[in-house]
């Protein structure tokens, strides 16, 4: 199975990597089930466009509500902190958030599938 190196390249074409794409979102329900988000499980046969709708709701109220559990989902994940300030600034935050764990998943499953 080839795996593209960029997200896009799956988000764009989701049915013709099908597997690739469940396996990214399996890696994004195996990050939140490490940091104790274990009521969170996001079904591996949704779109792209589903995953961000469904994402959005969710990192809000982890950012507000669950502040550690989300702190330690992006450590988790390695996001930066100074990466997160960047992201703040823009008006779009949470967007650009979601983005970037989606992509930095991403990155696990790609490397994963080069060093096998």
């Amino acid at each position: 199975m080839t795996v593209p190196k960029l997200l896009s390249e799956i988000t764009e074409n989701h049915n013709q990597f099908k597997e690739v794409w469940e396996q990214l979102i399996q890696q994004l329900n195996k990050d939140l089930a490490l940091v104790g988000l274990t009521e969170i499980e996001l079904h591996t046969n949704i779109s792209p466009d589903e995953l961000w709708q469904g994402l959005n709701p969710i990192f809000s109220e982890l950012m507000h509500q669950k502040t550690s559990s989300f702190i330690h989902l992006l450590y988790r994940i390695d996001i930066h902190e100074n990466e997160i300030q960047r992201l703040m600034t823009h008006e779009d935050f949470l967007d650009r958030l979601i983005n970037r764990v989606v992509e930095r998943s991403y990155q696990k499953v790609y490397w994963r599938s080069v060093y096998k």
